[in-house]
């Protein structure tokens, strides 16, 4: 508490400060500004003296003392920084970079802190795998250097020395700081996501019951012919789900349907029109985002067990799917033929079976 109120006065003060700094040179600082804003728009000459360029941001910081920004736009932004010419580099979701991606950031800043999760989605890296090992090969890098293999949170833990060893399919996940309390989701959700990605090395940090008197979670266990990915049988049951929240009047905008496919994902769009505010996508829109209720639409062709597989291979795409929702996760999909694939069988395990007739 008393720590707490400390850091709170020297905020204050530090506020004051700054005040009294503006008030007694508003014209310089005002000629500087307009100057640090051709800088960020990219107005300014370039070849302008670097030290120039690092004065204008220095100016900017004063006033706005966080940038935020895009590993594909940082270099544009903050053209004409050398090395270690930024204070602190703070990169989010670091476990959805590859390892390449925040190497001129991390050159172009003195302190870094990398916060991510290894267990949820990966990088997304279009270029094949066969192309990255020649390249790789041609160069003579380690192979833990893959981006299809590694990312900017996976390397970071390599450095951090306190963490913890989770179980993986092909060898153990050494995790640095890993995540212990966790507060968002309620049950069942909770004891899924610790299950199939963390080892049961969580703990609930509030309370896991969940609340309200909206339906339980559950697994609607629907059967159906496909087109693609897409079972009609499933959507149709999804639209009743969806009206019964209504006629609860639960909010649409506390809503998030999810699918692992984009065949899938883009019937769902067609939701936005009928319940606004209602989020829908694949699985991998939903990094970051979070709501009361998440219904996961499975989808998958019967005669395509590849596309199961491909789901279930590792326990990032579900992790993320399932800890998306606080209070209600609702699947729709074929149970039997999920419930085969790891992952899924810790989901059929701990969401009770609401049977639907096949159509």
């Amino acid at each position: 508490m008393a720590l707490n109120e400390a850091r709170s006065r020297l905020f204050v003060a530090a506020l004051e400060l700054h005040k009294e700094f503006l008030a007694q040179v508003p014209k310089q600082m005002r000629q500087s500004m307009h100057g640090a804003m051709d800088v960020v728009a990219g107005n300014a000459p370039h070849d302008l003296d670097p030290a120039a360029v690092a004065d204008a941001w220095r100016t900017l910081f004063f006033v706005v003392p966080l940038v935020s920004t895009t590993f594909a736009s940082f270099d544009r932004v903050f053209r004409g920084l050398g090395r270690e010419a930024l204070g602190w580099l703070l990169i989010d979701e670091a476990g959805q970079a590859t390892p390449q991606n925040p190497v001129g950031a991390i050159w172009r800043s003195r302190r870094t802190v990398v916060v991510g999760d290894p267990l949820q989605l990966e990088p997304v890296v279009t270029l094949p795998f066969r192309a990255q090992q020649a390249v790789r090969g041609a160069f003579g890098v380690d192979e833990r250097w893959l981006p299809g293999r590694s990312s900017t949170q996976s390397i970071a833990d390599r450095l951090t020395r306190w963490g913890t060893t989770l179980r993986g399919d092909d060898e153990p996940i050494w995790v640095g700081a890993p995540l212990r309390v966790h507060r968002r989701c309620a049950e069942p959700m909770f004891s899924v996501v610790n299950t199939i990605a963390y080892g049961g090395t969580m703990i609930h940090g509030g309370n896991p019951q969940p609340d309200g008197d909206l339906p339980p979670s559950q697994w609607y266990d629907v059967t159906g012919t496909s087109n693609g990915h897409f079972v009609q049988a499933e959507h149709d049951r999804l639209v009743e789900l969806l009206e019964d929240l209504v006629s609860r009047e639960h909010p649409m905008d506390d809503v998030i349907v999810l699918s692992p496919f984009r065949d899938v994902a883009r019937r769902l769009a067609g939701l936005r029109s009928r319940y606004d505010g209602i989020t829908a996508g694949t699985v991998h829109t939903a990094q970051g985002r979070e709501a009361k209720v998440v219904v996961l639409v499975l989808g998958g062709d019967p005669a395509r067990e590849g596309a199961k597989r491909w789901a279930s291979s590792k326990p990032n795409l579900v992790n993320v799917a399932v800890s998306r929702a606080k209070q209600r996760l609702y699947v729709i999909g074929d149970r039997a033929a999920w419930s085969r694939h790891p992952r899924f069988d810790v989901l059929a395990r701990e969401l009770d079976r609401h049977a639907e007739c096949s159509r």
